[in-house]
């Protein structure tokens, strides 16, 4: 029987004049909202305005928790993060923020670039459905 592991990770969704900003990594055709795990004792806000701020450039302040995705992960092979034969039972937890400070051109080498979508755009771009529904929920909390 395969070992089951449950992990989490935080992120955040930053709506600046009507358009929300998304993460894009070329090789793989991936357009997502930033997140990511946890580092040093860190808890779930502290790890979303984190990875928030790498990802995208942006200093940006929790407004409000929005909700969590979740959804299991098997690898037919051992990866860097994720091990063969354990299944992860992943949530994540994803805030409203707001731009305090920085600028989507300081984002990290993880992404190739942090484009700024309209609610339109984001339904036809996001890589993953479930997040699609995250971002509904941060347009309809910012109006």
């Amino acid at each position: 029987m395969n070992k089951v592991v449950s992990i989490w990770s935080s992120g955040g969704v930053i709506i600046l004049e009507g358009k929300v900003a998304v993460c894009y990594r070329k090789k793989e055709n991936l357009f997502c909202l930033p997140k990511g795990t946890p580092e040093n004792n860190e808890n779930i806000e502290q790890t979303a305005i984190r990875e928030v701020a790498e990802e995208t450039g942006i200093i940006p302040k929790i407004v409000n928790k929005i909700g969590e995705i979740q959804y299991s992960i098997k690898q037919e092979t051992s990866t860097k993060k994720y091990k063969k034969d354990i299944e992860y039972n992943k949530i994540v937890y994803y805030y409203l923020m707001e731009k305090i400070g920085g600028d989507i051109e300081y984002h990290d080498h993880e992404f190739d670039s942090v484009l700024w979508m309209s609610l339109d755009e984001a339904k036809e771009k996001l890589t993953y459905q479930n997040e699609l529904s995250i971002v509904e929920k941060a347009f309809h909390a910012k109006n």
